[in-house]
Parts: structure tokens; sequence; C-alpha cells
């Protein structure tokens, strides 16, 4: 058996999510039923990251093994059957221990935010029309930087042996009338990006000071946390492996 990696792309909406469920329409699903009649033959996925109901993705990947023959005219084949909101990239050959999930080094997210109403970005940015501190956003971006322990920012419906998380780059970007908020880190938990930022805006309108912003990261009580962010709004864009891919298609 061989190993591959697949690459892809997909917008969240009508999906209950990335990994498969037995009454509800995922990304996995969509993916395996896709494969299943390429290749003839059932084909089980491995994700590399998991989004939730409603969650984007540039970029994210799947693992699988087979003893079929990949060949370029597959993509073409998988992106016929696939919905139109899901895309597939490439396919990778990798050594046979590589592991989705467990070789990424590094994750990235992007949180989309509009402050006037648009039909065009309605799905795919939060509609938030209040207004911000964009220097005081920053400086609460650069505070996730000193800390490791982020069990204030998980939900509690989470089976996770550790809260620590190494976030490498987090900041916000402000384009005319829309914020977005970007994060590198080489894992994150449940709920986690969402809760970030729904807290660092608080703290941006100056409902929160930047000490209690402080005394929330530490104090590992989610209960501080809002978490009312709506999915619609986050995106994977981007994950990071060792230089092992060999690109087959």
């Amino acid at each position: 058996m061989k190993r591959y990696f697949i690459e892809l792309s997909y917008d969240g909406t009508g999906f209950g999510g990335f990994q498969i469920q037995s009454n509800t329409v995922t990304i996995q699903g969509a993916l395996e039923d896709a494969l299943a009649i390429i290749y003839r033959q059932p084909i089980e996925l491995t994700g590399a990251s998991r989004t939730d109901a409603g969650v984007h993705a540039l970029q994210n990947f799947f693992h699988f093994d087979t003893d079929v023959l990949i060949e370029p005219k597959h993509l073409y084949n998988l992106n016929s059957i696939l919905p139109n909101s899901v895309v597939v990239h490439a396919i990778y050959k990798v050594p046979n221990d590589a592991h989705a999930r467990f070789d990424a080094v590094q994750r990235t997210y992007i949180y989309r935010i509009h402050k006037v109403k648009s039909p065009f970005l309605e799905g795919r940015s939060w509609l938030y029309p209040y207004p911000t501190s964009t220097k005081v956003l920053q400086e609460a971006a650069a505070a996730l930087l000193l800390y490791t322990d982020f069990e204030s920012f998980s939900k509690k419906s989470t089976s996770v042996n550790t809260f620590e998380c190494h976030v490498s780059n987090a900041f916000w970007v402000e384009e005319e009338q829309n914020l977005s908020f970007h994060i590198d880190a080489n894992r994150f938990l449940r709920g986690m990006i969402r809760g970030l930022v729904g807290t660092m805006l608080q703290v941006g309108r100056g409902q929160l000071t930047m000490e209690q912003w402080h005394e929330i990261i530490r104090s590992k009580d989610a209960q501080r946390v809002d978490f009312s962010t709506p999915a619609h709004g986050l995106y994977l864009s981007g994950i990071k492996y060792p230089d092992y891919f060999q690109k087959i298609i």
C-alpha cells in the first residue's frame, strides 16, 4: 500500500463539518464518495485539521492508503463529481509513515469581518458594524505570543490531553471597511479562534481593558470568553509540513 496526501479547498456553507458523521453531509463524506466512484473501492481518509460546520478552508489535507494507480486524469474526474463548493488541487505521494494531522508543523487561520453590509460577503465574512480600535486589537493579538496555555479558549466538550499551543504569529489587518485576524500556531483547540476573536473585539470596543484581557488568558476559565463569533467568518488558510511531498497530479 502507498500513502498519498490530497490537498483541497472548500466553502463550508451547507456542510455539517469536516469529519465524517452519520447524520449530516460533511467534507470527508463528499470526498470519500467521489473517490469510491473513481477507484471503485472504498477509500478511508484521515484529516489534517477538523473544521466545524460552516467554517471554510483555503487549504486542508487528507491522507489515504491505496494500491490503485493514481493518474493525472483523476484530478479532473474527482472535481467533476464533487460539489462546486469543494475542489481538489493536487494529490501527493508521501512516505508511508507520513500523517496528515500529526506531521503538520504549522496551521494558519484567518477570521474575516466586514463593517458595512454587503450581499457579496454574506456567509463568507461576519458583519460587525461596531467601532473598534485597530491599535488596541493589535496589542491584544501581540499578547498571545506571551502565552502557551489557552485553556480559557477551549470549549469544554473536548477530549484533548493538553491546552498547550505555540502561537508564532498573530495580527489584525484593516482594509477600508474590512478587518481580518490572522494567526499561526502549531495546533489549535476546539473553538479557540472564534473565542479569541470574539473576546478581542470586546477589548477593541473598550468593553474590556488590556489588563482584563491578560487576566482572561491566564484564568483558564472559558466562561469569561465570548464564543458567539459565527463560523462563516473563519478560514483555515494553510498547513505546513516537512518537505517530503512528491506531487503526483
